[in-house]
């Protein structure tokens, strides 16, 4: 009998310990200069014969006010890269021919929507990417013209690409995250 209250008191010590140990490590990572962060995500992304689609979203880098960032109405563009990964063949080049979706009521291309073998195709960047440095590199504007619904931030909605050779993707893509969250207010510059 006498050495069964130890055996108690050695387990609710541990217990006690797991407790404490438990409970410091509750707060850690959490700095003040990122617990408010927005996720970053990437658009969505498929693939279709030799075309690849790349980081498709809805562009939007304004705040946030009540979660909507379009309204019905409204035109919005897509931002996303386009890839032609085959590499010479029999088959003529391929091309962007239609884009649609259920909360649009139609869409437009606009640009030279060809994609030869092996270039890239992107629509939607104000500012020069990555891949503009690269020979076999164009532009084109994408848009959906009159939402027949709001589109939400941290929502995904359904777009389909049609190509001349390889056909039809169908993605779910999503809202570009804002550069300010409902709520919060951007640091001053310089500042996290």
């Amino acid at each position: 009998m006498a050495g069964r209250p130890r055996w108690r008191a050695v387990v609710l010590a541990l217990f006690a310990l797991a407790a404490l140990v438990g409970a410091a490590g509750c707060g850690a990572g959490q700095h003040t200069q990122t617990a408010n962060q927005v996720t970053a995500s990437g658009g969505a992304a498929g693939a279709v014969g030799s075309i690849v689609v790349r980081d498709a979203h809805f562009a939007w880098s304004g705040p946030v006010a009540g979660g909507s960032v379009y309204q019905p109405g409204e035109d919005v563009a897509l931002q996303v890269t386009i890839v032609n990964e085959r590499r010479g063949g029999p088959q003529p080049a391929d091309r962007l021919v239609a884009v649609s979706s259920p909360v649009a009521t139609s869409a437009e291309i606009d640009g030279d929507s060809r994609i030869q073998d092996g270039d890239v195709v992107t629509a939607g960047y104000d500012q020069p990417q990555a891949s503009m440095i690269l020979a076999g590199e164009g532009g084109v504007d994408i848009t959906l013209i009159g939402l027949t619904t709001p589109i939400r931030a941290g929502l995904s909605y359904p777009v389909v690409f049609t190509f001349e050779h390889a056909g039809q993707l169908r993605l779910d893509v999503p809202v570009e995250n804002p550069d300010v969250r409902p709520g919060y207010e951007r640091a001053p510059s310089g500042r996290a």
